[in-house]
């Protein structure tokens, strides 16, 4: 499950999305370089436009009185619940210069590794956003099976889109992710949680970390 993303110094120019708009929108509404459940964001809508909005929605689970923040959408419960009707009409993109996923590092502490594409190249990862009482718009990464590397280090991985795929998400034409066919790369970092370093782990084990998923 991705609880963190980083927006950065990154190359998002693609054929119809201009960066510098992207930039501006971000540094007016004072955009956090490091993305966490319920902070501000910016997404790219259908009709090329930005929109800031807040990570996660809010539910209840069953039998549950209080209410957690979702950030993830399982790709295989896209069309039923909490996101069908996002799915079907309010779809977006979630752009990023990383993301990360968190290992057990050689000190036995967590650690999180920054996944990041080669040449500075732009993350744009599948979401879906709609309106919460109280809170605004908000959006959701969706998840989806992860490539061979990523099967190291967890079970799942957000849905990011290759250069084609991008129009044919948001017109609704591309309804399957499955493991991502962009190439992914991975340091270990500093814990942004602690600002504190641990201990560099070694290659990540087929063992994938404990992290909790509610879709």
């Amino acid at each position: 499950m991705c609880t963190a993303y980083e927006i950065g110094q990154t190359d998002f120019d693609v054929d119809w999305l201009v960066a510098d708009a992207l930039e501006a929108l971000m540094f007016e509404e004072g955009v956090y370089q490091i993305i966490r459940p319920t902070l501000k964001a910016p997404v790219i809508l259908p009709d090329r436009t930005f929109r800031i909005m807040s990570w996660g929605f809010r539910y209840t689970p069953r039998g549950q009185k209080k209410p957690r923040t979702v950030v993830n959408s399982r790709e295989d419960q896209l069309k039923i619940g909490l996101w069908r009707d996002k799915f079907q009409s309010n779809r977006c993109l979630i752009p990023a210069s990383a993301f990360f996923e968190w290992v057990q590092g050689d000190d036995g502490k967590m650690v999180p590794l920054r996944f990041t594409r080669p040449g500075n190249k732009a993350i744009l990862m599948a979401g879906v956003w709609g309106e919460e009482e109280g809170r605004g718009e908000c959006f959701s990464m969706i998840t989806t099976e992860p490539t061979t590397a990523m099967r190291a280090v967890h079970d799942r991985m957000p849905a990011v889109l290759a250069e084609d795929q991008l129009r044919p998400y948001l017109t609704g034409e591309l309804n399957e992710f499955g493991p991502s066919r962009v190439i992914l790369g991975w340091t270990p970092t500093e814990n942004f949680l602690t600002k504190k370093k641990s201990g560099i782990p070694s290659p990540p084990s087929a063992e994938p970390p404990t992290q909790g998923e509610l879709f």
